[in-house]
């Protein structure tokens, strides 16, 4: 690490000053995750908003777990998702732009991570491995 970067406080409980139990942190994590709120958008939420300066250290699950115990997460991993939306910006952008050759290698690099990703996906088992990435398809995933 390096000397100029803050680092969070070791700790393995949330401070007694947090506002929030567990569970209300919980409910409050599922209720903004049915409004649409991505897990880091809810963590700086609930940092900002509600005083709970770690989820984790609160209720000793992870925003992603606790959507997927409470059945409101995505069907794709969030990282995927993210990087799926982008190569459709881009493949608009290139169909408006069709001698944009930077941007053509930029999407091919975009898809050359994404299947990385979901290969890495499917060998966890958060992925069915007959999941496949198109170009043509890539809509379909995230709408």
């Amino acid at each position: 690490m390096s000397r100029h970067a803050s680092s969070k406080p070791v700790r393995d409980a949330a401070p007694a000053w947090v506002p929030m139990l567990p569970r209300e942190a919980e409910a409050k994590v599922v209720e903004l995750a049915k409004e649409g709120k991505q897990p880091a958008v809810i963590g700086l939420i609930l940092r900002d908003s509600y005083g709970i300066p770690s989820v984790h250290e609160l209720t000793g699950k992870k925003i992603a777990q606790i959507m997927k115990d409470a059945g409101v997460s995505g069907k794709l991993p969030q990282d995927l998702q993210n990087l799926i939306q982008r190569s459709i910006h881009l493949q608009e952008h290139l169909a408006a732009n069709s001698r944009d050759l930077h941007n053509m290698r930029g999407l091919e690099l975009m898809e050359a991570r994404i299947r990385g990703l979901a290969k890495y996906y499917q060998s966890r088992g958060e992925l069915p491995s007959e999941w496949s990435y198109t170009r043509g398809g890539a809509r379909l995933l995230v709408d």
